[in-house]
């Protein structure tokens, strides 16, 4: 019983966590939109997307790992920690390498129209970006939310208040844009440090570097690696692309659109986040197939119902936070909203079938689905532009939730009605918590 009042707690604070950041990232978004312009928005998120696409591709699932050994107390938090922290760090600087290869030498059709020397600042702090995510991974492996949401709240509150400086009083431009992220950065580095000392009682001596538990990373890492560095691509492909078939402008606009819709995930990434080690402390796998089923189905009929409030009011919304410059992006989130509410569900079922040591299937998935879209977007762009890219990534969304809802029945012998419709118990246990919530008040 107390196990799952701690799992709701988490859920409850991750997903308080993740309504605060959309709110703070709907700002810094709007403020970087109006005052860079869509030209200068397409060029900001092209910079950005350098570093995070290398982080991507290139950190080996190590944090995955973390997660999953630590959840199942196979290793200590310390070991993994100073593992974390070397290995890390070696990733950091061989990326750094290969963007500077790529920037110098094959970069020319991406970086066209963008300032080189503001890639190559961003591409600076690539080692701090892997320690990063290394780290916040073990607040979330040891189930201490606490510490975990409140790195990543203050993380983005830093890069909002570097943005209200540095655009709106010193009038930095696209510099200033680029400064707040790398100051976001060094401001949750900053925290993890004094996070590990306070609360996880970690420091680096502490630990010892782990050839097993790096051996072990690696066997269950590249799996979920190259699962997620296909996921990545399913997410930013289309943004790539139109980098590269249109112009920095349509990258703008699109991405408003992309970042309204994707906001229809705050829900089941709140949940999928603390789901991940929950699962795979579970031994019973009947009670984890009624945990992910349960969750999976009335995330969907949340989806759905969000997904039309965002269809309703999605333009009115774009005009008034983003301006007019902006009201081609309701037109490209209208061909987004159908794979983004139904991809919810996958968000769900993957991190369990992670969380039952099978993060393979996820990779197979991610693969026939992320080919389909670069296909489909190579296809739709020139013909379509960003329209067309909005609707290949929607198809492919749809296409790859479908696919893993039959796969997940297969491994759990779960019923499809179980996945995606709700029962008359979901109905009379919401009106219960509905009432006690009520009495409360």
């Amino acid at each position: 019983m107390g196990n799952n009042k701690d799992f709701a707690k988490n859920i409850i604070m991750t997903l308080g966590r993740q309504v605060t950041a959309i709110l703070l990232g709907l700002l810094s978004s709007i403020i970087i939109a109006r005052w860079l312009g869509s030209t200068g928005n397409g060029q900001y998120n092209l910079i950005i997307l350098v570093p995070t696409m290398l982080f991507s591709f290139l950190n080996l699932g190590i944090g995955t790992s973390s997660v999953y050994f630590v959840g199942k107390n196979n290793y200590n938090a310390s070991t993994v920690y100073k593992t974390n922290t070397i290995v890390g760090l070696l990733i950091g600087i061989a990326a750094l390498i290969i963007g500077f290869i790529y920037l110098n030498y094959f970069g020319a059709d991406f970086t066209e129209g963008v300032p080189l020397h503001l890639f190559y600042l961003a591409l600076l702090f690539v080692p701090l970006l892997v320690l990063n995510e290394f780290y916040l991974v073990l607040f979330q492996a040891k189930n201490d939310f606490a510490s975990y949401n409140t790195i990543s709240l203050l993380r983005q509150i830093s890069a909002l208040l570097f943005l209200i400086i540095g655009l709106m009083f010193f009038k930095w431009g696209l510099i200033g844009a680029v400064v707040s992220f790398i100051f976001s950065l060094v401001i949750q580095y900053i925290l993890s440090m004094y996070f590990f000392k306070k609360r996880l009682k970690l420091s680096f001596k502490q630990g010892s570097f782990s050839v097993g538990y790096f051996k072990e990373s690696l066997r269950y890492g590249y799996k979920a690696h190259f699962s997620n560095i296909l996921s990545f691509i399913n997410y930013r492909a289309d943004i790539f692309l139109i980098g590269m078939f249109l112009n920095p402008q349509a990258v703008g606009i699109y991405g408003v659109a992309v970042g309204i819709a994707e906001k229809l995930w705050v829900v089941s990434q709140a949940i999928s986040t603390v789901l991940f080690p929950k699962v795979a402390s579970i031994n019973d796998d009947s009670e984890k197939n009624r945990l992910t089923s349960y969750i999976a189905r009335n995330i969907l009929v949340f989806s759905l119902f969000t997904g039309l409030v965002f269809y309703l009011a999605g333009k009115f919304i774009i005009v008034l936070m983003y301006g007019k410059e902006y009201v081609e992006s309701a037109y490209v989130l209208y061909f987004l909203l159908p794979g983004i509410i139904f991809f919810s569900v996958d968000r769900i079922l993957s991190n369990d079938l992670a969380g039952r040591g099978m993060p393979e299937l996820n990779m197979y998935t991610s693969l026939f689905t992320v080919i389909s879209n670069i296909v489909l977007n190579i296809i739709l762009i020139p013909k379509y532009g960003i329209a067309g890219s909005a609707f290949s990534t929607s198809l492919t969304y749809t296409l790859c939730t479908m696919i893993k809802i039959i796969i997940f029945k297969r491994v759990t012998g779960t019923k499809y009605k179980d996945i995606l419709f709700i029962s008359k118990a979901d109905i009379i246990g919401a009106k219960n918590m509905i009432k006690r919530v009520g009495g409360r008040g």
